[in-house]
């Protein structure tokens, strides 16, 4: 039987365990960080499909998390 993903719960576990090794003050970019997440074993094959969704869904857990914040659009900043 195949495992399903989900892509909200894999960007979630990614972007947990990312900025546990990321300095506050360190500044990224929304493609930057699909890009992280995209190398990264969280990715999966069927996200391949969702290339605006995977931004979307990061936007959403950074803005969940409470440890980023939106120093203009489409570019965060660790606390």
């Amino acid at each position: 039987m195949e495992e399903k993903y989900s892509l909200n719960s894999g960007t979630l576990r990614f972007l947990t365990s990312f900025e546990d090794h990321v300095k506050t003050g360190k500044c990224y970019t929304i493609q930057e960080l699909v890009d992280v997440l995209e190398g990264s074993p969280f990715n999966k094959e069927q996200f391949n499909f969702y290339k605006k969704m995977k931004n979307s869904s990061l936007w959403y857990e950074l803005k969940l998390s409470g440890k980023w914040e939106m120093q203009k659009k489409g570019v965060f900043i660790k606390k």
